[in-house]
Parts: C-alpha cells; structure tokens; sequence
C-alpha cells in the first residue's frame, strides 16, 4: 500500500534488528546529528537498511533511528532520554529530527489525547463486552464517532458560555452531558427558538 511507519522499538524487541544496530552504529559515525533546542541536548543516531525477517518469512529492510535527550539548564544536566524507532523512512541528516519528532514522539500525544480519553474518559473502550471481531470493530468505530462528537463540543464555542471557566476534566464534561440528556427538557418555545436563531460555531484549539 506504500505506507510509511514509525514504529518505538524497544530493547528487547527483535533482538537481530537491535544486536545489528548497536553493531553498526560505531561504523558509520557520519550518521549522527547534534542539536541544541532551549537547553535541551538532542543526539541522533541512526543505521539504514537493516535486514529483517518476521515470523511470516516476509523480509524488510528497516531504518532505526535513535535519539538521546539530555537537558541542562542552568549549568545542571538532568537525566537522559533515550527513544528508538525502527522505519522505512529514508533517514538523512536534514529529516532525523522531523522523523524522530512528528512521527515517533508524536505516538504519545495519540496516546494521551486520544486513548487515554476513551479509556478513561467514559467511553468504556475496554469494555466492548463481545468476542466477535466485526462487532469489536462496529464498536470502536461508533466509539470514534461519539469521541469526535465531544472533542467539537468541549473545543467549541457554544458551551464556553454557560461554562466559562471550562469543565474540569473530560470525564466531567461526559456527565455532564449524561445528566443533560437524563433531565433536561426543552419547552417549546425552546424548540422553536433554537430551530429558527442562527449561531456561529467555532473551535478552540488551545
């Protein structure tokens, strides 16, 4: 299908990927990048065309990219971070931060914003309650629908006036929302007003 991927690889996945990796790396020292950002140390290294066969006996030529973080300020180092990913990126010295960081690190924002909320946020996504995969996956996908249906209403501008000083949490919102649709009744001078009042509505993205 011609994809691209940036997959986090860890020490102790696929070991051959990584024992050749950790090999070549004192071989091609002109793949290494150093950058300095507001007081934070960015190292990059990475090894181009790693071969790989999974258990499928299916072979890839994976790229891996590493990157060690390191921040100082004020004259006191703090602790490294150290991230990997395997890719089918072609890496060069001019792509490995944008790699390292839209692609890899952004996986983290994916997963606080977005699986975080539907686990945690009353979503229930961990409670599907079925074996069968069709119907886990017509879950999900109404689960996704109602997820982009309360990003627009906690993003939007028509609630910031009944609740300008925000929610809270997610999760607060979320019952919010509940109770509104267990108690709440429009009248019908309500109903008439909201079917024929024009309003403009925007999204917040801070």
């Amino acid at each position: 299908m011609g994809w691209k991927y940036v997959i986090t690889l860890k020490d102790e996945d696929l070991p051959s990927v990584n024992s050749e990796f950790q090999a070549l790396l004192p071989l091609q020292d002109q793949n290494r990048q150093q950058i300095r950002v507001n007081g934070t140390v960015q190292d990059y290294r990475w090894v181009k065309e790693i071969e790989y066969q999974d258990s499928r006996k299916r072979r890839h030529c994976l790229n891996v990219l590493e990157l060690c973080e390191t921040v100082d300020k004020d004259g006191k180092t703090n602790k490294t971070k150290r991230f990997k990913w395997a890719t089918n990126i072609g890496l060069k010295e001019k792509n490995v931060a944008r790699v390292a960081h839209k692609g890899g690190r952004t996986r983290w924002k994916i997963e606080n914003e977005g699986f975080n909320v539907q686990k945690n946020g009353g979503f229930g996504l961990e409670h599907a309650y079925v074996k069968n995969w069709n119907a886990a996956q017509v879950f999900y996908y109404l689960l996704q629908i109602a997820h982009v249906l309360f990003q627009l209403m906690e993003k939007g501008s028509l609630l910031k006036k009944t609740f300008p000083r925000g929610f809270g949490s997610a999760k607060n919102l979320a019952l919010l929302l509940l109770e509104a649709w267990r108690n709440a009744k429009l009248n019908d001078e309500d109903y008439r007003r909201i079917k024929t009042e024009r309003f403009q509505f925007r999204i917040d993205s801070s």
